[in-house]
């Protein structure tokens, strides 16, 4: 959220109208470090866990992209992966540069997020 160059408002653009769905609780997208580019809660929302635990989240959700991209030339590639847990459902798009990390509640259907998502770029 500090270096606003024109693709990260582009990024932070992006979230917004994410974050504009109702089952939506966070979006944000990631370096393959696992460090938050641009995103943001929904407003007035509170967070499950704190600012460490949230990086530690991240940084594994990259592990698990990186992991799965090992099968990629006879699998395809991921279009996208979710999670769903018992307080959250947890969902990441991967791109070239950059992972989309997203959390909505728990009783989203996730495919049909995932098509609301995509249809975005």
């Amino acid at each position: 959220m500090i270096d606003m160059s024109s693709n990260n408002k582009t990024n932070q653009e992006k979230c917004q109208s994410i974050l504009e769905l109702p089952e939506i609780r966070f979006v944000g997208f990631l370096d393959y470090m696992g460090n938050l580019i641009v995103g943001d809660f929904k407003p007035g929302l509170s967070p499950l866990k704190d600012e460490y635990e949230r990086k530690k989240m991240f940084v594994e959700a990259v592990l698990r992209i990186r992991t799965r991209q090992d099968f990629d030339d006879n699998l395809g590639p991921v279009e996208y992966a979710a999670a769903r847990r018992k307080n959250v459902v947890t969902m990441t798009i991967p791109f070239p540069d950059k992972i989309l990390f997203i959390s909505a509640e728990p009783a989203v259907d996730i495919d049909i997020l995932a098509r609301k998502v995509l249809s975005l770029f």
